[in-house]
């Protein structure tokens, strides 16, 4: 018990954010940290179970004992009403003898309850730093997340700086535009040449053709 009292003291006299900090992986550490709390909660849940059975056993023992002191009183009591000191001082002789045992099932009773006080706030001290340390691995995973996202953040906008690829592909997309441009101005002047006008002419005439046949039809003439 001694021990385990030893080692517990030993693992809640770290602080934990303090050795977490320092940590070069502060990760792994946590939960070596933790597998090693673990392991003592569970020894001390185990020992206080047994040492509250002691309890219980020694309190069964203690009000045994006083209830045969009392028992031994009351046949002394009874012998000697019936005149016979001897038996009655061999009755008060027993009763002395239970009521010895009982004040020593008491002591034992009362250090045993203090054990288990004891056993009982380890118990708590090893859950509540069970539980800090918990919560300082996911403030430390939460960081190291957002450590990793900046990194990203960071490289994203690295390369969205350097545009000179896009710049080009700006270039050409002007250089297009201008040969379309060009080749729209190129259309229109073909389009005021001589052989084109009488294109557009004879154009003209066969939809003047067209029209005067379809009036003739519906006798618009």
């Amino acid at each position: 018990m001694t021990t385990l009292f030893s080692r517990v003291r030993d693992l809640l006299s770290s602080n934990v954010h303090s050795m977490l900090d320092r940590a070069e992986e502060p990760e792994k550490m946590a939960d070596e940290y933790l597998r090693q709390l673990n392991n003592e909660l569970f020894e001390a849940k185990t020992n206080v179970a047994a040492a509250m059975a002691d309890a219980t056993k020694l309190n069964t023992r203690e009000a045994q004992y006083m209830a045969e002191a009392e028992e031994w009183e009351r046949k002394a009591e009874a012998a000697l009403r019936a005149g016979n000191e001897e038996l009655a001082k061999a009755a008060l002789s027993r009763k002395v003898q239970a009521a010895k045992l009982a004040e020593q099932y008491i002591k034992q009773s009362d250090e045993q309850e203090q054990q288990v006080e004891l056993l009982e706030n380890a118990l708590v001290q090893l859950e509540t730093r069970i539980a800090e340390t918990k919560a300082k691995k996911e403030l430390i995973i939460a960081k190291k997340n957002r450590a990793q996202t900046q990194e990203a953040i960071h490289r994203t906008a690295r390369g969205l700086g350097n545009i000179s690829a896009l710049d080009k592909l700006d270039q050409l997309e002007e250089k297009v535009d201008d040969r379309l441009a060009q080749a729209d101005a190129m259309t229109q002047l073909e389009a005021g040449t001589l052989e084109n006008k009488f294109r557009n002419l004879e154009r003209d005439m066969d939809v003047d053709s067209e029209l005067a046949e379809l009036k003739r039809k519906l006798g618009q003439e």
